[in-house]
């Protein structure tokens, strides 16, 4: 997945933010421009993915928001 920074040429002065789904850089640069026509593309930007271990390891979900655990005899 792409971040697509760009301009609508009716209203330059209005940045705006879209996505594209692509397998490179430079595919997803071509798919930009051909999504987003009339505009101006100002920076494609790749989306990196969260590391698998910084998601709450060992938390738990207390009171609407996820707390970690601080021992590993509290995990049960």
């Amino acid at each position: 997945m792409y971040t697509v920074y760009y301009t609508e040429n009716d209203s330059p002065a209005e940045r705006r933010i879209g996505m594209v789904s692509a397998p490179n850089l430079g595919v997803a640069q071509r798919i930009a421009e051909l999504q987003f026509v009339n505009s101006t593309i100002l920076k494609v930007v790749e989306l990196t993915p969260p590391e698998r271990d910084a998601q709450f390891p060992g938390a738990r979900f207390i009171r609407g928001e996820f707390r970690p655990v601080l021992y590993h005899d509290e995990i049960h």
